[in-house]
Order: C-alpha cells, then sequence, then structure tokens
C-alpha cells in the first residue's frame, strides 16, 4: 500500500486525477472496494457528497473539488520542502513526474532517462506518456514535454529546439517512384497519413509567398507516428517526420528526404519547436534544470543523428 493510500484526502485527489475508480486504486495499489470504503467514509466525516458516484468518468463535486484542492497543495508543498531539504544538504535525490506524448516518450525520453538515472541514480523518475495533453498543475506533474508551448495560468513554458518535419522516404521508394520536384507533384506519389483528430491532417507546403496544401490519402493510414514507421522504411510510401525521430537513419542514408526547399507545416505536427513546460512554483529546483539541460543536449545529438 503506498502512503496515499494512507490519506482520504490524496485518495479523492487521484480519483480527480483518473475519473476511474478503477485506475485511481491502481495507482494506489488498493482494491477497487477499498477505495470506494475511503471515499465514503471521508463524506460521511464531512456530511456531503464528494463524488458523483452516477457519472462517467467520475466527477467531484464542488465540496469534493476543494478538498483534492487542498490535497493537491498540500502534496505540492512537501514535495517542494523535500526538494529544498536535499538541496540543502547537497543530494540529487527525489522523484519526477513528467508527462510526454508516446512518440517523444519511445523515441526519444525512454533513452535519455536511461542516461540521466546512471548519473543521478538517486532520483525516481516517473513517467505517464498520453497523447492528451494533461495538465502539470492539476495532474501533479513536474514537467510536460509539448508539440507546442500552450498558454495555461501558471506555467512556465521552456524551447527545447526545433520540431522541423521532413518529408521522407526510403531509398527503395525514389527508386521505384522518384522524387516529387513540387508539392503538387505529391498527387503521383504514395503518401502516408497520420490522423491527430481532431486537429487538421492537412500537410501545407510553403515557400516565400507560394503555398499549397494536400490531404494525404494512402494505402496506409493511422493514428500513430510510430505505427506508420514500418511501412515508411519498408518503401511503401512518403511520411512526414520530426528531425529527432530520423536523424540517425537520415544520416545514415536509411531515409531520404524530399522537397527540402519547402517549409511543412500540419496541425497535426504542431509548432516548430518543442516545449517543456512546467508550474511556475518548480522554477529554479535543481533536478528538474539538469533533467531540462541535459533533454535539449539530448535532442540535438538526435537531430544530428549522433
Amino acid at each position: 500500500m503506498s502512503r496515499d493510500a494512507l490519506n482520504p484526502l490524496l485518495v479523492l485527489l487521484r480519483l480527480q486525477q483518473t475519473g476511474s475508480l478503477a485506475q485511481a486504486a491502481s495507482r494506489l495499489n488498493l482494491s477497487s472496494s477499498a477505495l470506494s470504503k475511503v471515499i465514503r467514509q471521508l463524506e460521511l466525516d464531512i456530511g456531503l457528497p464528494l463524488v458523483e458516484h452516477a457519472s462517467r468518468p467520475l466527477r467531484l463535486t464542488d465540496a469534493g473539488r476543494i478538498y483534492a484542492e487542498v490535497a493537491r497543495e498540500t502534496q505540492e508543498r512537501l514535495r517542494s520542502a523535500a526538494d529544498h531539504i536535499a538541496e540543502l544538504s547537497g543530494r540529487m535525490d527525489g522523484r519526477l513526474r513528467i508527462t510526454a506524448s508516446v512518440l517523444i516518450g519511445h523515441a526519444v525520453l525512454a533513452e535519455y532517462v536511461v542516461r540521466f538515472r546512471q548519473r543521478y541514480p538517486d532520483v525516481q523518475v516517473d513517467v505517464e506518456l498520453s497523447d492528451i495533453d494533461l495538465d502539470p498543475i492539476r495532474d501533479g506533474f513536474d514537467l510536460a514535454l509539448r508539440h507546442d508551448q500552450g498558454a495555461a495560468a501558471g506555467l512556465i513554458g521552456r524551447p527545447l529546439g526545433s520540431n522541423r518535419v521532413h518529408l521522407v522516404g526510403a531509398p527503395a521508394y525514389f527508386e521505384r517512384h522518384g522524387r516529387p520536384e513540387s508539392p503538387a507533384a505529391l498527387s503521383e506519389h504514395v503518401c502516408l497519413g497520420f490522423r491527430c483528430s481532431p486537429l487538421d491532417s492537412r500537410w501545407r507546403f510553403l515557400r516565400g509567398d507560394e503555398s499549397h496544401s494536400i490531404l494525404p490519402r494512402g494505402p496506409v493510414m493511422a493514428n500513430s507516428d510510430e505505427f506508420l514507421l514500418a511501412s515508411l522504411r519498408a518503401g511503401e510510401g512518403l511520411l512526414p517526420c520530426f528531425d529527432w525521430l530520423v536523424g540517425k537513419e537520415l544520416k545514415s542514408g536509411q531515409l531520404l528526404t524530399c522537397l527540402e526547399d519547402w517549409r511543412f507545416e500540419s496541425d497535426a505536427y504542431g509548432a516548430p519547436e518543442l516545449w517543456a513546460v512546467y508550474p511556475q512554483g518548480h522554477r529554479g529546483r535543481r533536478k528538474l534544470t539538469l533533467f531540462v539541460e541535459g533533454l535539449v543536449e539530448h535532442l540535438a545529438n538526435c537531430r544530428a543523428g549522433r
């Protein structure tokens, strides 16, 4: 049983964050029935309902949200105090809770976390991958890695470097089909389509005052970049790819770019830069600063194919 499970307010906070009795119980290493008993006892003590038990996903009542906010603030202050004490004693320990997209998590973060922990073995790294932007403040994360900065109150954004997208194909594809000379020529090529509902999946190509837009249609469509990489590498079509995702393969010649004199844009691929986003109260925390600074260097190496 986790320490959180001993505090009914933190149980309520986990329920608010997950919207699911089963997921909250799993995070706390409790059974669903045990978690329900904790909530019911708290409601009896307060004399007010704290959870809208019939809603799906589960929602807190106004009273429940007040108590959950108190729990979040208390938890944050305790973690902040522990970090400051560790820094005063010269230790690098404690926990970093991080959220990122599934693609960033698999392509960049997994390898980087190994290297970071090799250097700072006493730091615990807790990562949650999601293609829905989770709120660092509401959901209790120290850091969110995003494809755009966002504009939420109480958050600080720091750019992590280029998020440039190249239109990429395998050498075998170009041997069979040739290279497109212009965006208009893509109508004669096989395009692999990435969907990111509800965002616009059209490809836009810009050069000076010129612009061209297409809606990719091909033999393989998916809502996962990683899924489409297999078709790309097999020479089945062209696919937009982030520079940090295919840097090694571009450097080795396993993949090749085309239409490089045009700038690629698409709502489904986000902004031209990656961002680190974190709560204002976390500014200056040493382990967070070191993690982000090291990640900037790691991403630069990924782009360069190192």
